[in-house]
């Protein structure tokens, strides 16, 4: 049986302070931290991948839930990210993004926090154009998405993505 989703509806522009269904405690939740580099975000698609086949949800949402998570840290890397540089960096002066996958209510949810102030918004965007598809993805794949601003320990957002749960994940 499908349980009706809790989350805002999928929309072309998220409404600022949307959350996702709230964490019920259960132990299906992970937390990764990389460096807004470039060569993280195939490592994303691995957490990602990794985490719904022990869940148990990689045949029902995790081509959906890769693609998503992969075009939110590209968002993110976008507006927080460091190219390679030519010279050493200091590791203290590199953006960091973080990514939660979990479920609750019901729901697979993906949460990804960058450092970045602007609004996530679905750009206009022409067949030769070579971005700004990310977040139009997200609405065409996942059930719901939205974001929140967030302040301590630094300013920044959640973007978010979240999937309505047709069964329980199996450990």
């Amino acid at each position: 049986m499908s349980v009706p989703s809790t989350a805002p509806p999928c929309r072309d522009t998220a409404t600022p302070g949307t959350r996702p269904p709230l964490h019920d405690g259960g132990d299906y939740r992970d937390v990764v931290g990389l460096a807004a580099l470039p060569t993280s975000i195939p490592l994303v698609r691995a957490f990602a991948r990794a985490k719904l086949s022990a869940w148990g949800l990689d045949a029902d949402h995790g081509w959906d839930c890769q693609q998503v998570l992969s075009e939110l840290v590209t968002n993110a890397f976008d507006v927080t990210g460091e190219l390679l540089p030519d010279d050493l960096v200091a590791l203290d002066e590199l953006a960091v993004i973080l990514i939660q996958l979990r479920i609750s209510a019901k729901h697979l949810i993906v949460e990804v926090r960058d450092s970045g102030a602007g609004r996530p918004q679905i750009p206009d965007t022409g067949l030769n154009d070579e971005g700004g598809r990310g977040l139009r993805l997200a609405t065409m794949l996942a059930g719901a998405w939205g974001w929140y601003p967030v302040t301590t320990p630094k300013q920044g957002k959640v973007v978010w993505a979240s999937w309505a749960l047709d069964r329980k994940a199996a450990s």
